[in-house]
């Protein structure tokens, strides 16, 4: 395990996993350890080590195992690359059926054989949500069916409280792993006991709300197990300092808010009444989980990082790993990024076609210094100089047309180290920049592939940050409470205004003015502008365009580049591409296989 996590309850982890998930008769076939099911189970250090292989099972969308190279993004935000539809990690127009029969370069599939493809570049095992989320609720079923034979602590440590631990993160998993297939594929079964090798699958799929409230229930359970930081406890202690990237009681609480609110935004609550707005009760639910989390941040246990070191959340100079007090939850078993770092690079830095730009209309949402939006009359902005006098992010997020992108000796001789995304430029077309941007937030751009930033390199992009808590909780407030209204209902409650504001403060953007807070629907369209700045490429935009139901329009489809020469005498927004986006695309289609297997597993609607 990395992101600090000492690997001495993981020592068991690697192969008993798979043992156990297999077929238990494996154990008395093991040539190299005499190891029966009481030996892993009694003990606390050696169960912990089975259930830290649920943590495997999270999804690393910006890791080599998925082979994604930032692709997770099938909203508006990015043109794609000409090899990225060719490998079909992109949407492929459409097709998501690329990237489920029979394809593992696909973050929603994964690889199909988790058991022995474990070499070379077209049989490493690549963890998708389907694939890896079945497995890691099997896991965690088995870790609650096993827990009574749990009756030897560790050195000293309570046994009630480490019986606690493993039962906290085995409930936290088996709903966020049910929850993360629910988001994309929409109503399945919810298994909550393991599944024997030989048994008949026949369990029907049931609907949106049935699974979510299936996984708010174990999230409620779960939270009170966990600790609000693994070092207070006993247990902890015996890898004090060590224990970043545990489940704690926050990731419980965030992803219960996160449940909660996307069973009550417009998509799932017009699946389940017909009416395409938002549930109010589920706002109401969503917004009381992530108060938990904001006042665990006003006692200092969570906090904004300070905006020089937002990118701590995402990358570090000093190549370990990235963590900072703002992350809630990611994946915490991180490798180097090689795959992602040399295909994510322009052509030009020793990349391989993949190169995603950044749409004009993207770009759009990032407002004025001043935190005004840049179409407000009382903007400083020029359309003549777009690229001045934009909010802060801008300048984290985007490579534009003059700035500085390498500082390599090599670059800088050959010419390379200032981009140049003008029509005929050095970084324009060709696997470069299509749109007239490149992408900046991930990384610094300050090597190219071949002088060792490829093996140096890692970069994590979190489940759950406190950005995103807030931003979430000012929506749910928002559509539940209005604007301007901290709910009595819920204990040391703030407005959704104040709720955004922290977030524009930290970026050094000004406090949102009247204008754009006036009623709720006024709110709602600056929230999800103040989303798409602040999180912008963190694999939330697809989501929130489908939950919010509009994926469907025109202006999310449409893709936009900006043209213009060298010495920026015009600027002129082009149509580059409409991408398909059909009543079916809110949902992911099942694996054909799978839907097969029994009449109760039926397809999704269109596919």
């Amino acid at each position: 395990m990395t992101m600090k996590i000492r690997k001495l309850y993981y020592m068991m982890a690697l192969v008993l996993p798979i043992a156990f998930s297999s077929c238990e008769d494996y154990l008395d076939k093991a040539v190299d350890a005499e190891i029966t099911e009481d030996d892993v189970f009694r003990k606390f250090v050696t169960f912990q080590g089975f259930a830290e292989d649920m943590y495997q099972c999270v999804v690393d969308i910006a890791n080599r195992d998925i082979d994604g190279m930032n692709n997770w993004n099938w909203g508006d935000e990015f043109l794609p690359g000409i090899h990225t539809e060719r490998m079909g990690v992109f949407d492929n127009n459409g097709d998501y059926w690329y990237g489920i029969n029979g394809v593992n370069h696909s973050v929603f599939m994964g690889n199909s054989n988790l058991l022995t493809d474990f070499g070379g570049w077209n049989s490493h095992p690549q963890r998708g949500y389907w694939n890896y989320g079945w497995l890691g609720i099997r896991k965690a079923n088995m870790c609650l069916d096993k827990l009574d034979q749990l009756v030897e602590p560790y050195m000293g440590a309570p046994l009630d409280e480490q019986k606690n631990l493993i039962q906290g993160q085995a409930l936290f998993f088996r709903g966020y792993f049910h929850w993360e297939i629910l988001r994309a594929w929409g109503g399945i079964p919810y298994i909550d006991y393991t599944v024997d090798a030989g048994s008949v699958m026949r369990e029907p799929r049931l609907s949106y709300w049935e699974v979510a409230e299936r996984i708010n229930q174990d999230l409620e359970a779960a939270a009170p197990l966990l600790p609000v930081d693994w070092d207070d406890t006993q247990t902890g202690q015996i890898t004090g300092g060590e224990n970043t990237g545990r489940i704690t009681r926050g990731a419980a609480w965030a992803i219960q808010g996160k449940n909660l609110l996307y069973a009550g935004s417009p998509l799932m609550n017009g699946v389940m009444t017909g009416n395409y707005d938002y549930n109010v009760d589920y706002c109401k639910r969503a917004a009381a989980a992530f108060a938990k989390i904001i006042d665990l941040a006003d006692q200092g246990i969570y906090e904004l990082v300070p905006m020089e070191e937002r990118s701590n959340n995402f990358y570090k100079n000093d190549a370990t790993q990235p963590w900072t007090k703002e992350t809630i939850f990611t994946n915490s078993a991180s490798q180097d990024n090689a795959w992602n770092t040399a295909g994510d690079l322009m052509a030009n830095f020793g990349g391989w076609e993949h190169h995603l730009s950044p749409t004009q209309n993207y770009v759009e949402y990032y407002g004025d210094l001043n935190g005004l939006p840049i179409t407000d009359p009382d903007a400083v902005y020029d359309e003549m100089h777009p690229f001045d006098n934009r909010d802060p992010r801008f300048y984290t997020d985007i490579i534009y047309d003059g700035m500085t992108i390498a500082f390599s000796e090599d670059a800088v001789n050959k010419g390379d180290n200032i981009a140049q995304f003008y029509l005929g430029g050095r970084h324009r077309g060709s696997g470069n920049s299509d749109s007239g941007y490149s992408w900046y937030k991930f990384r610094p751009i300050r090597r190219g592939m071949d002088d060792g930033f490829q093996k140096t390199f890692r970069v994590n992009c979190p489940k759950v940050r406190l950005a995103d808590v807030y931003l979430m909780y000012a929506e749910a407030v928002n559509e539940a409470y209005g604007p301007n209204v901290a709910p009595a209902d819920i204990p040391n409650s703030i407005t959704a205004i104040e709720a955004v504001n922290r977030v524009r403060i930290r970026a050094g953007v000004k406090p949102l003015t009247d204008k754009y807070t006036s009623d709720k629907l006024t709110m709602r369209e600056t929230i999800r502008t103040e989303r798409a700045v602040e999180l912008a490429f963190e694999n939330h935009r697809w989501y929130d365009l489908r939950r919010w139901y509009v994926g469907h329009l025109s202006k999310y489809k449409e893709k936009y580049c900006l043209d213009f020469d060298k010495d920026h005498t015009y600027f002129t927004k082009r149509l580059y591409l409409t991408k398909v986006f059909e009543m079916k695309h809110y949902w992911m289609p099942f694996p054909t296989a799978d839907v097969n297997l029994y009449p109760a597993f039926d397809q999704n609607p269109g596919w």
